[in-house]
């Protein structure tokens, strides 16, 4: 068998990497403008390594790690990651290739390396557990069928509208918020809100130019980014990422200030989100969640999302060599 050797991914491989990881897990199809958009606006501080492995001149994985700056990252703790193509699956080059990776990211520092895989990647989840990886965490996917509840989440999104305004709130959309210090305003609600998702790991602050980066990607137009307001504050945000090429819209992100949960407002915006969805014709919408966010499970469960096969977060425990 032909030894596989491996090269530096460049910003010209980002289709080429994306085609490998719809490849080595169909379900979940990843768009080439959006992955050449994040690897082309690093967030600061972070570090990120990407690599293309071969066999015989042939492109078969695409692997990687990132860690955020060390002086945040008290565990040090880096993501690994492999996607080898399916029609190439074997357990031995795949654990040789998470050996490989694994690596590169102790080289660099790490104390714990972190990796995700589906729960229904059989090979994966057993290289994993063969490496002395343990599972961390789950995350909770959904489906949702618009064509099947379309009408029905449409209705509520009025009525939820019409409940919010009686309260004095607004909602309404990013592009439509004129606002100088509409950015500044929903990074503050951003980060303020996402110290709240369970999580095992710290979460790294994002700075403000990395969140109008962020903001700026093609997948999240701002007529389609719903926000609450009271007055001039916003008080629950939620948004869809609409792949530009290929692969399944999901939900970005849906928050409520602490302040104001318990009003049905992340509900509010996020049944905007759909209705607007419905209306542009898209079949199915997607989200995860983390297993112990019960509100955001509760909101999922009555909105008729349909659970499928989540994401399982690995962590291994590692010494510098």
């Amino acid at each position: 068998m032909q030894a596989i050797t491996y090269r530096e991914a460049t910003l010209d491989d980002a289709d080429l990497a994306s085609t490998l990881m719809s490849a080595a897990y169909p379900a979940m199809v990843h768009d080439p403008v959006i992955l050449r958009y994040r690897w082309s606006t690093p967030r600061r501080g972070f570090e990120y390594a990407r690599f293309i492995a071969e066999r015989d001149g042939r492109a078969i994985a695409y692997l990687g790690w990132v860690h955020g700056p060390w002086d945040e990252v008290p565990d040090r703790h880096c993501e690994v990651e492999v996607w080898l193509d399916l029609a190439e699956l074997d357990r031995r080059v795949l654990a040789a290739m998470y050996e490989w990776v694994a690596d590169g990211a102790i080289r660099a520092g790490t104390r714990l390396l972190m990796a995700y895989c589906a729960e229904d990647e059989p090979e994966t989840l057993g290289v994993l557990a063969s490496l002395g990886y343990y599972r961390a965490r789950t995350e909770r996917v959904w489906d949702l069928d618009l064509r099947q509840h379309g009408t029905g989440l449409q209705r509520e999104a009025v009525e939820a509208r019409r409940a919010a305004a009686a309260n004095g709130i607004t909602l309404t959309t990013l592009d439509r918020w004129r606002d100088p210090d509409a950015l500044r305003k929903l990074h503050q609600l951003d980060a303020r809100t996402r110290q709240d998702i369970p999580t095992t790991l710290p979460i790294t602050r994002e700075p403000y130019e990395d969140f109008v980066r962020r903001m700026q990607s093609p997948d999240r137009p701002h007529d389609r980014y719903w926000i609450a307001l009271e007055g001039d504050r916003p008080v629950a945000i939620s948004y869809l990422r609409y792949p530009p090429v290929r692969g399944t819209v999901w939900t970005g992100y849906t928050c409520s200030d602490p302040e104001y949960r318990g009003r049905g407002l992340a509900r509010a915006v996020k049944l905007e989100t759909l209705a607007q969805a419905v209306d542009l014709g898209v079949p199915s919408v997607r989200t995860d969640n983390d297993d112990e966010n019960a509100p955001m499970l509760h909101i999922n469960e009555r909105l008729g999302y349909v659970p499928r096969p989540g994401f399982v977060e690995h962590h291994k425990r590692v010494s510098k060599r």
